[in-house]
């Protein structure tokens, strides 16, 4: 039988090495939700935006500060 230090030094070897894949795991899953998260926060600005957009009245529909009248459109080409 081989000596017994060498069992205690191959068990703690593939302890290490079983919590270093443990870590690389941990840290994988937590870039991910990351990732997850500015995704999503990107997507939620993008909607706000585009509904803010589309309420909002435009230029030719707000009243001209000096008389309150509503400018005049500028004619399309």
């Amino acid at each position: 039988m081989q000596d017994s230090s060498i069992l205690v030094f191959h068990l703690v070897y593939a302890g290490t090495l079983g919590v270093a894949l443990l870590m690389f795991l941990g840290q994988l899953a937590a870039f991910t939700a990351l990732l997850a998260m500015a995704a999503t926060a990107q997507l939620m600005t993008y909607g706000v935006l585009t509904i803010w957009c589309r309420l909002r009245p435009a230029a030719s529909e707000l009243p001209d500060s000096s008389s309150g009248r509503r400018r005049a459109s500028s004619p399309e080409r």
